[in-house]
């Protein structure tokens, strides 16, 4: 209680099904015969991780990265109730800029955060298309 530590560990406890679920689906759609095609052209186990494995992954990861900030973002009542109310975090700052005083900070802090998650999820479609992209033609 009243510490960044508690803070940290109650958004991992809240954000960690978010990302578990999405980890999940995008293991189990993960084709392994890719890594193997890879080991019988020669690749080592390193560069099967880096050329295979992990491009196959990221756009998952990236989902989940998303699902677990945004999750995070939305989460007042842990900044409160946590550290107390004495962490100024940005849910926290908002809450307080709304109840307590008028000023335009609170509509410009609101712009930077949509202005930042759309530049994400433009980021993350602008990814899955380039590995859409690069997957090869399926055959019938």
């Amino acid at each position: 209680m009243g510490s960044w530590v508690g803070l940290v560990l109650g958004h991992t406890v809240i954000a960690l099904p978010f990302v578990l679920i999405t980890m999940i689906a995008v293991v189990q759609a993960y084709d392994e015969r890719l890594d193997h095609a890879a080991a019988v052209c020669g690749a080592g186990t390193l560069m099967r991780l880096r050329r295979v494995t992990l491009p196959l992954l990221a756009p998952g990861a990236l989902s989940a990265f998303l699902f677990a900030f945004v999750t995070s973002l939305d989460e007042l009542t842990i900044a409160m109730f946590v550290t107390g109310g004495l962490s100024a975090t940005l849910p926290k700052q908002m809450w307080d800029e709304a109840l307590l005083r008028v000023s335009p900070t609170l509509a410009a802090a609101s712009t930077v955060v949509f202005l930042f998650m759309s530049v994400v999820v433009l980021l993350a479609q602008t990814i899955r298309q380039r590995s859409n992209a690069a997957k090869p033609a399926a055959s019938a």
